[in-house]
C-alpha cells in the first residue's frame, strides 16, 4: 500500500483557475481521514478510502459556491496525481507533493 499519511500541498487546475489545498491525511486500514485547508479555511475530508496506491475522498466546499469536489488520486512516492470532479463539470487535474 502506498503511504499517503502526512501533509500534502496540492494544486487543482479548474476552469476558474488554480486552487491550492494543504491536505493532512491519515489512514487506518482502508479508511482515509483528514482535513483540507484552502482559501476559505479548513474542510474535513468525507468518504475517504485508500487502497493500494490510490486514494479517494470528497470535500464539501461552501465557497466560492457550494459544491462537492470528488478527488481520485494516485500516490507515487512523494507525489500525487489525479483528478477532482465537481458535478457536471469536466474533471480537473490534480498535482501535489508531500510537505511532511
Amino acid at each position: 500500500m502506498a503511504d499517503i499519511d502526512g501533509t500534502w500541498a496540492v494544486e487543482v487546475a479548474t476552469l476558474a483557475g488554480s486552487r491550492r489545498f494543504d491536505l493532512t491525511l491519515t489512514t487506518e486500514g482502508t479508511t482515509l481521514t483528514g482535513t483540507a485547508v484552502g482559501s476559505t479555511g479548513p474542510v474535513p475530508i468525507r468518504s475517504g478510502t485508500a487502497v493500494g496506491d490510490t486514494a479517494e475522498f470528497v470535500l464539501e466546499l461552501a465557497a466560492p459556491l457550494p459544491m462537492s469536489l470528488v478527488f481520485e488520486l494516485r500516490v507515487i512516492g512523494d507525489r500525487v496525481t489525479g483528478t477532482a470532479q465537481s458535478g457536471p463539470f469536466p474533471p480537473s487535474s490534480v498535482l501535489g507533493t508531500r510537505t511532511g
